[in-house]
């Protein structure tokens, strides 16, 4: 395994080249983006963000830096325990989301695609601190979600790691109801650091009920 690390504005993971783009602004990890938090329209604008390779052929995606550095730490905790994921998205402008929905409306569903993809400007993946990963199973990349919801051993694992490298499962099971989506294994969100991540997980709080408990 190649060591990965900075240096001046390009980040090298042995596999994965990145080109950062510059920001002043330090990230608020802890931001509430959802259904009824909508994002500014020059939020973006302040991002650090970092093109990185997905798990689509000469496809790519942008990352905000500190969250892609502590995915790469993530990934190699993983391999350690013989799991492997890769990236599937994670920034995503408001424009970009506009075409997902149409994406998800025309394969499932318009019911379906209105419970598990957000409402353009109330995305997640609007902060660059949200990732989707995709998990390699016999050598081959899971990326559809039926595939990915049949791997429930194989998430719990995943999950389990996730606080020690500062990120939170983002869409629990059973708390649809207060996020308003349904459960996503893949979905992950950085929250700026594992103690953070760690308190999060062990309430079993959604980051909504977390921010309104400590606000």
């Amino acid at each position: 395994m190649h060591a990965c690390g900075y240096q001046h504005d390009t980040f090298l993971s042995g596999c994965e080249s990145t080109k950062v783009s510059s920001s002043k602004n330090a990230p608020d990890y802890l931001v509430l983006v959802n259904k009824t938090h909508p994002i500014s329209g020059d939020y973006g604008k302040s991002l650090a963000l970092v093109t990185v390779d997905t798990v689509y052929d000469d496809e790519t995606a942008e990352v905000e830096k500190n969250t892609y550095n502590a995915y790469l730490s993530l990934k190699a905790g993983l391999l350690e325990k013989g799991i492997e994921i890769g990236i599937d998205s994670s920034y995503r402008s408001v424009e970009y989301q506009e075409q997902i929905m149409r994406e998800f409306i025309e394969k499932y569903g318009e019911e379906y695609a209105r419970n598990t993809v957000a409402v353009p400007g109330t995305s997640e993946h609007h902060t660059g601190f949200a990732i989707d990963i995709v998990p390699k199973v016999d050598g081959e990349w899971k990326w559809e979600n039926e595939d990915m919801m049949a791997l429930p051993e194989l998430f719990a694992k995943i999950h389990a790691e996730l606080p020690k490298y500062g990120f939170i499962l983002r869409f629990l099971k059973g708390k649809e109801d207060v996020t308003g989506y349904s459960y996503e294994p893949w979905h992950i969100r950085y929250v700026g650091s594992p103690e953070l991540a760690q308190e999060i997980t062990d309430s079993g709080l959604t980051l909504e009920e977390y921010l309104e408990k400590h606000k």
